[in-house]
């Protein structure tokens, strides 16, 4: 486990600024390493985020099975205000996480800066830590917008 120094620091801003999504995954990473379990560390790589929007997609689903979303919530979606802004709101998103996960594929030098933003904004402006993907979407289109 050369690598550590980096992931500890990581771990440590988690706990300190409350941030366990982050904390768990540093910390998940550096047990791998100690468990010499590092083998796996491209296959989480290569499908970590896969497994990520599974299960997320899977969480977004359950409303569906359980019955508080309907068919005619579903017709409502699609003829009201609020729902054809809550269309344009997921293709945006979708777009831009696919901006995300190409970026920090090309680009992994990204992801400290993209962590950082990350740790800011949920210690000091209430965000919250599921936009890692989003917010490399946003560097995306700003890096585009920038360069030219």
């Amino acid at each position: 486990m050369n690598n550590i120094g980096p992931l500890l620091i990581i771990f440590l801003i988690g706990v300190v600024t409350k941030n366990n999504l982050l904390s768990a995954a540093a910390g998940i990473v550096m047990v791998m390493g100690f468990m010499n379990l590092d083998q796996f560390y491209p296959l989480l790589a290569r499908r970590g985020i896969e497994i990520g929007l599974l299960f997320l997609t899977t969480t977004l689903l359950i409303p569906f099975a359980t019955g508080n979303v309907t068919l005619r919530d579903i017709q409502n979606t699609l003829t009201s205000p609020i729902g054809l802004f809550a269309i344009i709101g997921g293709i945006l998103g979708a777009y831009l996480n696919g901006q995300g996960i190409d970026l920090v594929q090309v680009k992994p030098e990204v992801i400290p800066g993209i962590l950082i933003g990350v740790v800011i904004s949920v210690s000091f402006f209430g965000g919250v830590s599921v936009g890692p993907v989003m917010a490399a979407g946003i560097t995306a289109v700003l890096i585009n917008i920038f360069s030219k």
